[in-house]
C-alpha cells in the first residue's frame, strides 16, 4: 500500500475520535475524497473484482463515502455521524442503545437531544434541567422510539442527582447533614454506576438488544425521579433540621407497593440521620453538647472552654442559673422529634445538674439512630430521659427530704399549722399595727422564731420573716409585667422619687422559705413568690377575723344592729379564707403529696407543683382580675375600722352618735359586699370553666352575708 495513503488513513482515524471544527472537518474531509477518488480509479484500471454496492457503499480504507455522512453540532463543535435512515434496522439498533447508555450517564449524544438549545442548558441550574425534556431523532425506527421514549427523562434525574453530589462534595462549607446526603445519594448510585458499565460491556459484546435494555433501565426511571426531587429541594439555604424534616417527609409519601423504592429511600434517610441523632445520644446520654456547626436545636451559653465537670458555687448553682443556661431554637428540631422534645433537652440537662450535684450515676450507652415508621428511637429517648429524672428525684426525695418541705409550705403558707398564726399575730400584735417603714425586720425574725420554738420540725429555721414595699395587688401586677433591663432601672431610679410606703405591718409582713441547692430546683424564688402572695391574703383574713372575734367579748355589750353586722363581718372574712383553702389549695395539695409518693422522675412533682401553686392563686384569688383582690383588702379594711371604731366608743349606754356610725358602717360594707359579688358573678361569665366553677363557689359561700334591699 502507499505509503501516503496510510499516513492519510491514520490521520483521519484519529481526528474522527475528537470534536473538529468545522473548518477542519472539511479540511479533512477533502483529503479523505480525493484519495478515494483516486483509489477508485486505481482499482477499475486494475480490473478489481468487488461489485458496484460495495464500491458506492464504502472506500478501501474502511470509512464511509461522503455520501453516507451527516455533520451534527454538539455543543460548538461539528461530529461525523452516519445517516440512520441509510442504516439497517440492526445498526439502528445498535446506535441508539450506544446513545441511550451514554445519555443515560449523562454523556451528550447527537441523536438524543433536549427540546431546548444546547447553549441554554449550560446556563441552567441543576434544578431546571431535571424538567428539560429529551427527545430521539425521528429517522429512527417508529418501534426503537416508542420502546426508548419512556425512558428519556431518566437523563435530566441523572443529570441532577449527579450534580447535587458533585457540587455538595466541592463544597467545603456545605454542612454534615447536607454532605452525608451527597455520600448517601453516591452509596445508592454505586448500583445505577454497575448497571452502566454491565449495559455498555453487553452491547460491545452483542449481548443486548433495545428491548432487554429497557426492561433492566425502567426500574430506575421511579428511583431516580424521587432521588432528583430530593435533590432539587435539598438546594438552598436549609438548615439541618429542615433537610432532614424534608426527606423525612419524602420517605413517609413512599408507596407500600413498590417496596425497592421506599427502602431506598429509608435507607438515605437513616444515613443522613444518624449524624443529628449522633449529636442527641451523646447530649442525652452523657451531657455532653458538641455541635461545632450549630446543627442542635440545645445550645449552652456557658463558654466553650468552661468545663462540666467543674462544680459552681451554691451561689451561682441555681433554679435561675439552669434556667438561663441553655438556649433553645425550635427552628434547629427535625419534626420526627418535634415530640420528644422535652425529653432530650431535660435528659441531657439533668445529667449536668447532676454533674453539679456531685451525684455518680451509671451512664446510659445505647446506640440512637431513625427509621421511619419505628419506635425504636422512640423508647430509647424515654429511657435516656428516665435514667437522670428518675435519680434526680430519688436525689431530692431521700437526701434533701422534698416531701417534708412540701407539707412545710402547706402548713407555713397555707397557715394550716395548728395555733401557728394565732401565736404569731398575738406575739407581733403592736408591730403589725405600725407603719412598715417604722418595723425592723430582725425584730419579726425574733418573734418568728420564738413562735416556732415548740415545733419539731428540722427545718422550720428555713422560713423566714420579710416586709414587702407594695401590697398584694401591685405584687401580682409586677409578676405579670415584663422585666425591665438593666437600663431601663437605672434610668427609673435616677428619674422617679423615693415612694413613700404606706402599708401597715398586716399589709407587709410576708414569709420566706430558704431553700438551699438542689433543693431550690424545685422550690426555686418565683414558684414561692407565687405562694407567698396567697400567704399574705390569708394572713390578712385571719388578722382581721382575730380582730372581729375580740370584739365586745358579752353579748350584753352590743346592740342587735352592731352584733349583727360584726357577725356577717365575722363569717365573710372567714368564708373567704375557707374558699381559698378548703375549696381551692387544699384538695390540690393533697394531690400534690400523693403524686409526690408516686411519682417516678422529677418532672412529675415539679409540673404538679408548678400546677397546684398557679390554680391556688389563679383560683383562689381570682388572679386574672386584681380588682378582686384589692376589693377584699378594701372589705378586710372597713372591718377593722369598724372595730376601731366600736373599741373607740365610750363606755356605758349607746349613744345615738355610735348607733348612727353603725348604721353607717353597715351601708358600706353591704356597698362593698354587693360589688365584689356583682364582680364575681361577671368573672364568672368570662373566664375559663375550672375560674367559673371557683367563681360560683365563693358566690354560694358570700351571698347570705350580704343585703341588697334595693335589688329585692
Amino acid at each position: 500500500m502507499d505509503p501516503s495513503n496510510s499516513k492519510v488513513d491514520k490521520d483521519v482515524a484519529d481526528k474522527v475520535r475528537f470534536h473538529l471544527s468545522k473548518d477542519e472537518l472539511e479540511r479533512q474531509m477533502r483529503i479523505i475524497h480525493e484519495n478515494s477518488d483516486s483509489l477508485d480509479g486505481r482499482s477499475r484500471a486494475s480490473g478489481s473484482g468487488t461489485n458496484g454496492r460495495s464500491r458506492s457503499a464504502t472506500s478501501s480504507n474502511g470509512l464511509p463515502k461522503q455520501e453516507s455522512w451527516i455533520f451534527e453540532s454538539v455543543g460548538g463543535y461539528y461530529l461525523p455521524n452516519e445517516d440512520v435512515a441509510k442504516m439497517s434496522l440492526a445498526r439502528q439498533e445498535q446506535l441508539l442503545m450506544r446513545d441511550l447508555i451514554y445519555a443515560f450517564s449523562g454523556v451528550p449524544s447527537s441523536h438524543v437531544k433536549p427540546d431546548i438549545q444546547v447553549d441554554q442548558i449550560a446556563k441552567m441550574s441543576a434544578v431546571d434541567i431535571a424538567k428539560v425534556r429529551f427527545r430521539l431523532d425521528e429517522v429512527f425506527n417508529g418501534a426503537f422510539r416508542a420502546l426508548a421514549n419512556d425512558m428519556l427523562p431518566l437523563i435530566g434525574y441523572y443529570i441532577s442527582v449527579q450534580s447535587f453530589i458533585e457540587e455538595t462534595n466541592m463544597s467545603p462549607s456545605c454542612g454534615r447533614t447536607r454532605l452525608a446526603l451527597a455520600t448517601a445519594f453516591g452509596d445508592q448510585m454505586q448500583e445505577y454506576y454497575d448497571l452502566q458499565a454491565k449495559l455498555e460491556t453487553d452491547l460491545q459484546e452483542k449481548k443486548l438488544n433495545l428491548k432487554d435494555l429497557v426492561r433492566q433501565v425502567r426500574p430506575w426511571l421511579s428511583t431516580l425521579k424521587v432521588f432528583s426531587n430530593m435533590a432539587c429541594s435539598s438546594r438552598g439555604k436549609l438548615t439541618s433540621a429542615q433537610l432532614l424534616t424534608l426527606l423525612d417527609m419524602f420517605s413517609r409519601e413512599q408507596k407500600a407497593n413498590e417496596p425497592d423504592l421506599k427502602e431506598r429511600v429509608s435507607k438515605i434517610l437513616g444515613s443522613v440521620t444518624r449524624v443529628y441523632m449522633k449529636i442527641v445520644q451523646l447530649w442525652m446520654q452523657k451531657g455532653i453538647l458538641y455541635d461545632t456547626q450549630h446543627e442542635f436545636f440545645v445550645e449552652d451559653t456557658e463558654r466553650s472552654n468552661a468545663l462540666s465537670s467543674t462544680l459552681l458555687t451554691p451561689e451561682k448553682c441555681c433554679h435561675a442559673y439552669w434556667a438561663q443556661r441553655y438556649r433553645l431554637h425550635p427552628d434547629r428540631l427535625p419534626v420526627f422529634l418535634l415530640p420528644q422534645a422535652d425529653e432530650v433537652f431535660l435528659a441531657g440537662k439533668y445529667l449536668n445538674i447532676l454533674r453539679q450535684s456531685n451525684v455518680a450515676l451509671k451512664l446510659l450507652q445505647q446506640p440512637l439512630s431513625y427509621t421511619p415508621d419505628e419506635t425504636g428511637h422512640v423508647e430509647i429517648i424515654k429511657t435516656s430521659y428516665e435514667l437522670p429524672a428518675g435519680k434526680l428525684l430519688e436525689v431530692l426525695v431521700q437526701k434533701h427530704n422534698l416531701p417534708l418541705h412540701l407539707r412545710n409550705l402547706r402548713s407555713f403558707f397555707l397557715l394550716k399549722q395548728e395555733g401557728f398564726s394565732e401565736t404569731l399575730l398575738d406575739k407581733c400584735q403592736e408591730q403589725l399595727q405600725c407603719n412598715v417603714d417604722r418595723l425592723i425586720p430582725e425584730n419579726l425574725q425574733t418573734l418568728l422564731v420564738e413562735t416556732l420554738q415548740q415545733s419539731n420540725d428540722s427545718f422550720k429555721d428555713m422560713l423566714r420573716c420579710q416586709l414587702k414595699d407594695c401590697d398584694v395587688a401591685t405584687q401580682m401586677a409586677r409578676r405579670l409585667r415584663p422585666e425591665k433591663s438593666e437600663e431601663d432601672k437605672e434610668s427609673s431610679s435616677e428619674e422617679d422619687p423615693p415612694e413613700v410606703l404606706n402599708l401597715c405591718g398586716y399589709e407587709s409582713l410576708a414569709f420566706r422559705y430558704e431553700a438551699k441547692w438542689p433543693l431550690s430546683f424545685v422550690l426555686y424564688p418565683e414558684l414561692l413568690e407565687q405562694l407567698q402572695i396567697v400567704q399574705r391574703v390569708l394572713l390578712f383574713l385571719r388578722y382581721v377575723n382575730r380582730h372581729l372575734a375580740v370584739l365586745w367579748p358579752t353579748p350584753s355589750e352590743v346592740t342587735d344592729r352592731a352584733g349583727d353586722l360584726r357577725q356577717r363581718m365575722l363569717m365573710t372574712m372567714l368564708n373567704c379564707e375557707h374558699h381559698i383553702i378548703l375549696d381551692i389549695a387544699e384538695p390540690r395539695w393533697q394531690s400534690l403529696i400523693s403524686t409526690v409518693d408516686k411519682a417516678k422522675t422529677i418532672d412529675e412533682v415539679l409540673n404538679k407543683l408548678e400546677t397546684t401553686v398557679d390554680e391556688s392563686l389563679r383560683l383562689g384569688l381570682l388572679s386574672s382580675a386584681n380588682t378582686f383582690v384589692r376589693a377584699l383588702f378594701t372589705l378586710g379594711q372597713v372591718c377593722l375600722n369598724f372595730c376601731g371604731f366600736v373599741e373607740s366608743a365610750p363606755g356605758g349606754s349607746l349613744t345615738q352618735e355610735l348607733e348612727q356610725g353603725i348604721l353607717e358602717y353597715e351601708e358600706e360594707f353591704d356597698s362593698f359586699m354587693s360589688s365584689i359579688l356583682e364582680l364575681v358573678r361577671e368573672l364568672a361569665k368570662t373566664n375559663e370553666s375550672d375560674e367559673q366553677e371557683s367563681c360560683k363557689q365563693l358566690l354560694k359561700r358570700l351571698q347570705e352575708f350580704c343585703r341588697e334591699p334595693e335589688l329585692a
